[in-house]
């Protein structure tokens, strides 16, 4: 591996943990830089599933919805506004799906099976990297 490539490998590796380690940490406004946005969460399903709805200006920006009958992530991106909409699954490794570098609308989906009746965490954040990440709050899914 050439050293340029490897300096790169490592530069973006860093970059995702920096992310990951900053969705992990942040609830519902707690990101000053980040975008002013709302998250409305759905109620959880009987199956385990749930949906995160994200409006900013009043409008909806995006979803985040974990399907648990097919393990399933889904971010979509439905406004043009320069910021991405990413969901999280604290399974391991982490299910991450994210519109990021994508023109609206767009949908990002991360799907792999998992043990059933398992609990997890799910989360849904929108932003930049020029503008930073405002994340909800953590709920409980099950696959």
């Amino acid at each position: 591996m050439s050293t340029s490539f490897r300096k790169r490998a490592v530069t973006i590796l860093a970059a995702t943990a920096v992310m990951t380690g900053a969705a992990l940490t942040m609830g519902a406004g707690a990101a000053s830089a980040g975008p002013s946005a709302t998250f409305s969460v759905g109620a959880l399903q009987s199956d385990g599933s749930r949906t995160i709805t994200i409006k900013t200006g009043g409008t909806t920006a995006g979803t985040v919805k974990w399907t648990a009958n097919g393990d399933k992530l889904t971010a979509t991106d439905s406004k043009a506004d320069g910021y991405g909409i990413s969901g999280y699954v604290t399974a391991d490794p982490y299910l991450i799906a994210d519109t990021a570098g994508h023109n609206s609308p767009y949908t990002a989906t991360a799907q792999r099976n998992l043990p059933e009746d398992k609990s997890y965490t799910f989360w849904a954040c929108i932003g930049s990297v020029s503008a930073g990440l405002t994340c909800s709050d953590v709920y409980k899914v099950t696959s």
